[in-house]
């Protein structure tokens, strides 16, 4: 094989001839016989600067330019060389694309992202969003290379910059997958064994140039904009054709997965965008579709190994933990109850099955799932046996991190964190905090918080306090992450003997009224609070910023110096380990905790339901912000013997109501049922004006006991975690009620 000099030295020769010509080639033949020559070239030249940059490139370039504006007006040439130059030298980019370098990339970007071959491109990709021109035609193949080749040279962003360039051709592509030519496409491949040129290009190679482009704001609208197009017509299409998966092929099942990886792709870019309905039914339609088809395979033993459905489960499965991002989908996913079906997936000898069942299960388990014990205990063998696994094993490092994280969402789940601890779970993370092979971020930090969480238990809390030492070497970790979270077990370990022998402050010794405890996540209705409380002229103590240097050592100091703790509860506060901290060192230190819902529909369970105690809650989405602040606010002033200095704020905070019930407004109602703490009947009677309310009052005064039972099961008709209406607060309802009921008899 000739050296690169020698090679150089033919090109050299090439371009004098070429020269000579007047800039032109004799013939095609020549050409190709160029092509050949560079297609023949050792693998390694294709790194070398001085190869890439010979001019021969840049003229072939140019030539082929010349080719695809004949092409696209149908002026070419119908001879067989014309069609070998059209279709190779795009051969030659891809090639040039697969040795991507450091060193090189420039020289490529500058020969392939050239303006007037990618205004061509544009051109032709506006034609066929428009009237789908051209992919009928089989020479399309050549378009796809270049398509193919810029994408590579896309993925490879050594300097991170966004060549301006391809925002258009990004656009039209968009625009492509968009089109009615997408979807019909779509549908016509299904029923044949091959893909044709136009179906390679529109439904492999414009979705996978999507996954090359940087993310900003223009991708996630384009993301948006594909959602809107494709979403309904394809979910109701795999709705109609998944009771016939069986008959699909491996080809089916790889445009599925583009289809389904460029549709979710939008959640994952946008996780906390609010669903509109119809995007919301489409999702949920999708979902339906995906579980109909994993259980219908996992109900049939011998076709958990086929290929082709191992190939749909490697589809479907990291697509619906995608889903589970957004929260609405989430909700929708948990109440499908697929617990068992996920532990099943996850048993099967499949890494990426496997981990994406991990996944889905650390999204959707939900308390009640890990109270059966069979349940918890399946998910702490699975994640032990795979731990184990791949703890020593540098070809399952990523892996290992996954199961890391997935484990730190689950071990909040108090039957998981003990059937972990039995099979002594905890002498692994040990191990993945002190051997030096791990990686901070990924194992350390992840093991630590899983350690964290694991100290509310005696078991785990003894072996970790013979092993402090161990813990303490990683204080000085450069990483504030796992340095925060050494602090903080080491705060547990620490301070669980001392919590109790603490002297707590004495009359108005209190340096806070309130400090309050949150998730970052909920910060906007949380700092609206504050902000309020501060209005009228409480002290209030915030980590505003949730910063680093706030130590749990001056947390659990703020705690006691506050009279009041107001919890701010939502799903992202029960899965938040500082959060934990705080609310348990608070309740250990038997402080006036006040439990208030930031999340819609969000009922405590698990470790929350400990530390609160309690069937009333001040819920901020429920009612309306002014009615929940008067609640926390009379709350907060119950106290006012150790504060007199609110008495005048006090003052202000008792409702005064008409005599005349069936004057009421449902404002007044609400304000009623707030001030008396029958928050629990807010569901039913909060929209009823006193006239409805004073009928209510009459039906349960017919017929006590039956109005009880209806009440009761409406409000779990309506939500089956709801408060529940105890006859204590029935009766003392009707008790409250009739003052203003034998008022308004008086006045009549």
């Amino acid at each position: 094989m000739e050296t690169i000099e020698q090679v150089l030295q033919s090109f050299n020769s090439i371009l004098i001839q070429y020269d000579e010509n007047n800039n032109s080639f004799p013939n095609l033949t020549s050409i190709k016989e160029l092509i050949q020559l560079i297609l023949h070239s050792n693998e390694k030249y294709f790194y070398e600067s001085d190869f890439l940059n010979h001019r021969l490139f840049s003229i072939l370039r140019d030539w082929y330019l010349k080719f695809l504006r004949h092409w696209r007006l149908g002026t070419q040439s119908n001879d067989d060389e014309f069609y070998f130059v059209f279709d190779t030298i795009p051969n030659l980019f891809v090639k040039m694309s697969n040795h991507i370098s450091e060193k090189n990339i420039l020289i490529l970007k500058e020969l392939i992202f050239h303006k007037s071959l990618i205004n061509e491109l544009n051109i032709f990709l506006e034609e066929i969003s428009l009237n789908g021109k051209y992919l009928q035609d089989p020479q399309i193949k050549s378009l796809d290379n270049i398509f193919r080749a810029i994408q590579r040279l896309e993925r490879s962003r050594f300097d991170n910059k966004i060549d301006p360039l391809l925002t258009k051709l990004f656009d039209n592509i968009v625009k492509c997958i968009c089109s009615t030519s997408f979807i019909e496409m779509f549908i016509h491949s299904t029923t044949q064994e091959i893909d044709d040129p136009g179906q390679k290009i529109l439904l492999h190679t414009c979705t996978d140039y999507i996954y090359s482009h940087p993310t900003d704001q223009q991708h996630k609208q384009c993301l948006l904009d594909i959602r809107q197009s494709l979403l309904h017509p394809f979910s109701q299409w795999l709705s109609q054709q998944r009771s016939s998966f069986r008959s699909w092929n491996i080809r089916m099942t790889v445009i599925l997965r583009q289809l389904c990886f460029i549709l979710t792709l939008s959640i994952q870019l946008n996780r906390y965008a609010i669903l509109d309905k119809d995007t919301f039914n489409g999702y949920c339609q999708l979902i339906d579709s995906f579980i109909i088809i994993l259980q219908s395979i996992i109900q049939t033993e011998n076709m958990i190994n086929n290929k082709l459905n191992q190939s749909l489960m490697g589809t479907l499965t990291p697509n619906l933990y995608t889903m589970t991002l957004s929260n609405q989908l989430e909700i929708y996913i948990k109440n499908k109850h697929i617990t068992s079906l996920i532990l099943k997936l996850a048993d099967i000898e499949n890494d990426e099955i496997q981990l994406n069942a991990f996944r889905i299960l650390s999204s959707i388990i939900t308390e009640q799932d890990t109270k059966t014990m069979s349940n918890s205990m399946t998910i702490a063998n699975l994640f032990r046996k795979f731990l184990d696994k791949a703890i020593d094993d540098p070809n399952q490092m990523l892996k290992f991190y996954n199961l890391l994280r997935c484990l730190k969402h689950l071990i909040q789940y108090d039957q998981i964190k003990q059937e972990l601890i039995k099979q002594n779970g905890v002498l692994l993370l040990l191990r993945c905090i002190t051997e030096t092979k791990f990686k901070p971020l990924q194992a350390q930090q992840p093991a630590l918080e899983i350690l964290l969480a694991l100290t509310f238990t005696n078991e785990a809390y003894c072996v970790l306090k013979e092993n402090v030492n161990h813990i303490k070497s990683l204080l000085s970790s450069p990483h504030q992450g796992v340095s925060r979270t050494v602090d903080s077990l080491l705060w547990r370990l620490k301070t669980q003997e001392e919590i109790l022998l603490k002297p707590k402050p004495i009359g108005n010794t209190y340096k806070y009224d309130v400090m309050i405890s949150y998730s970052h996540s909920d910060k906007d209705l949380t700092y609206r609070i504050y902000d309020q409380l501060i209005k009228d002229d409480f002290c209030v103590w915030i980590d505003r910023d949730e910063t680093f240097g706030t130590t749990m050592i001056t947390k659990a100091d703020i705690i006691d110096q506050s009279q009041y703790i107001i919890i701010c509860i939502s799903d992202e506060y029960k899965q938040n380990l500082y959060c934990r901290c705080e609310a348990y060192y608070a309740y250990e230190r038997q402080c006036q905790i006040i439990p208030v819902i930031l999340t819609l529909n969000y009922h405590p369970d698990g470790w929350l339901t400990n530390i609160i105690n309690r069937t009333n809650y001040i819920d901020f989405v429920l009612l309306d912000f002014p009615l929940a602040y008067k609640a926390l606010k009379s709350e907060l002033n119950q106290s006012l013997d150790s504060h007199p200095e609110l008495e005048q704020i006090s003052s202000c905070t008792t409702s005064e109501y008409l005599s005349t019930i069936e004057q009421w407004t449902t404002e007044d109602v609400k304000l009623f049922l707030i001030d008396n703490k029958f928050s629990c009947l807010l569901p039913i009677i909060s929209e009823m004006n006193g006239y409805l309310l004073n009928d209510l009052y009459t039906m349960c005064k017919q017929n006590r006991e039956s109005m009880f039972h209806t009440l009761k099961n409406e409000l779990l008709t309506l939500d089956k975690n709801a408060q529940p209406l105890t006859l204590f607060i029935y009766l003392r309802f009707l008790n409250e009620i009739k003052k203003y009921i034998s008022k308004a008899i008086v006045i009549d």
